[in-house]
């Protein structure tokens, strides 16, 4: 991601639906400001990641997913987040963007990642459990406080 990615991610925020954006902010949003947009734009690629799902629609790169974790260095892991474009949900662009989150992450030494997830998001809570991590939730109101701990490889 770099800066002159501002206009499409102001593309991409804005062609969600509102329960998408209430999935991945946890708050209903109306507005994306600039200078919301700059804290997916200028990135301290040390501390956190940001990675883009793009694909050609009518012959213009046109975002349709989103990943991102933030490190939490006390825990050697990442918070980490994603959101779909609506029309893109459901064809396996999460999983791609986990998997290689994940590959990043564990390169960086990290043991994990975090995850806030609303207990109604079915799809996220499958996507994490069925990833393989070693998972531990606890919920409070209404949203699951999720860790997922990465496996040993042999």
């Amino acid at each position: 991601v770099k800066i002159s990615d501002e206009s499409l991610l102001k593309e991409f925020f804005y062609s969600l639906s509102d329960n998408s954006l209430y999935r991945r902010f946890l708050s209903h949003r109306k507005d994306i400001p600039h200078e919301r947009l700059q804290d997916f734009t200028v990135i301290d690629y040390t501390h956190e990641m940001i990675i883009l799902a793009l694909r050609n629609i009518r012959r213009k790169p046109t975002i349709v997913g989103l990943g991102q974790y933030a490190i939490i260095e006390t825990t050697h892991t990442a918070d980490v987040a994603f959101v779909i474009r609506d029309d893109h949900q459901n064809l396996g662009i999460g999983r791609e963007l986990l998997a290689y989150l994940t590959t990043l992450a564990k390169r960086q030494g990290l043991l994990g990642f975090t995850a806030n997830v609303l207990m109604e998001n079915l799809a996220m809570l499958h996507l994490f459990e069925s990833h393989g991590f070693d998972i531990e939730k606890r919920t409070s109101e209404g949203v699951y406080e999720i860790k997922m701990m990465f496996r040993r490889e042999n």
